[in-house]
């Protein structure tokens, strides 16, 4: 049933406005707002946060079938589910949830997330760009490039290393003052 509503969005929506928006280099907005009022945002969060409560597999699904009416922004769309929502989802605490994820789920807010840099491409492992602690908040220093859906997003996450090569990467969602984010 995900794979024909899905498939049918595409063709009928994605389709018709592809061209334009590629020559353009433009994201449709709009057409990602739509995504929201289908549930399409939130594939992997779950219900009780707003989300459709699926699995990887229907969003490879939903991927896969929009991808075939417009690559360019099926790309922006997983840039926005995927390496944000879904990131954000599991790196976030229940009130940086309850004030970022409405915006996000419905397509008002729009994510990114600067992975990419030079020299090291999107090789998380050979990435470094780092965040250190400073007072409440981090320093970030480092280099990025190529990301998707920064020019329009609202929220951007910056994978950055934490604490050298500890294997450690990241900070768990209790150590997190929501005031800051």
């Amino acid at each position: 049933m995900l794979r024909e509503t899905v498939a049918r969005f595409a063709h009928g929506e994605l389709e018709p406005q592809a061209t334009a928006h590629d020559e353009s280099a433009t994201l449709n907005t709009d057409l990602l707002t739509r995504c929201g009022g289908l549930g399409l945002l939130g594939l992997t969060i779950p219900e009780a946060d707003g989300g459709a409560g699926l699995d990887t597999t229907a969003a490879v699904i939903t991927h896969h079938e929009m991808s075939k009416s417009d690559p360019g922004f099926t790309l922006a769309y997983l840039a926005h589910t995927i390496l944000f929502v879904n990131n954000f989802y599991h790196a976030s605490d229940p009130g940086q949830r309850a004030r970022i994820l409405p915006g996000l789920l419905s397509g008002h807010s729009i994510g990114a997330m600067a992975m990419t840099e030079p020299g090291a491409g999107t090789d998380v492992l050979g990435m470094q760009t780092t965040a250190k602690p400073d007072g409440d908040g981090y320093v970030l220093n480092g280099r990025k490039m190529f990301i998707t859906n920064g020019g329009d997003a609202d929220w951007i996450m910056v994978a950055a290393r934490t604490d050298g090569d500890s294997g450690h990467r990241g900070r768990q969602p209790d150590q997190t003052d929501d005031s800051r984010y």
